[in-house]
C-alpha cells in the first residue's frame, strides 16, 4: 500500500480535520475583524487584531490550499453525497469559500 492510496481511503478522516482548522480559522479572522473594528486606529490593541486577522487569513487560504490538493488526489468533493462525507453540511460556510460561492 503507497501514501495515495491510505489517503484515498482515510480521505475522510483528512477532510473533516482541515475543514474543522478551516473554520476555526475562519472564526479567529472573524473575532480578530471584530476587534479591529471596535478599537482605535493606531493602539496597540487594534494592530494586535489587525496582526490577528492576517495570521487567521494566511492559515484559512492554507486549508483551502491542502482540502484542493486533497480533492485532487481522492476526488473527495464529488463524494459528498456518500454518508462518510455527512460531516460536511456542518461547515457550510468553508464548503462555500472552497465551492467559490462566497465573494468576499
Amino acid at each position: 500500500m503507497d501514501a495515495e492510496q491510505l489517503l484515498t481511503i482515510h480521505s475522510d478522516v483528512v477532510v473533516k480535520k482541515l475543514l474543522q482548522l478551516a473554520d476555526k480559522s475562519y472564526k479567529s479572522f472573524l473575532r480578530a475583524s471584530n476587534t479591529s473594528y471596535n478599537a482605535e486606529v493606531g493602539t496597540s490593541r487594534y494592530w494586535k487584531a489587525v496582526g490577528s486577522m492576517e495570521q487567521a487569513q494566511f492559515e484559512f487560504d492554507d486549508y483551502m490550499k491542502q482540502l484542493r490538493f486533497m480533492d485532487d488526489l481522492t476526488q473527495w468533493s464529488e463524494k459528498l453525497h456518500q454518508d462518510r462525507y455527512k460531516f460536511v453540511e456542518k461547515y457550510d460556510i468553508v464548503m462555500e469559500r472552497y465551492k467559490g460561492k462566497l465573494v468576499e
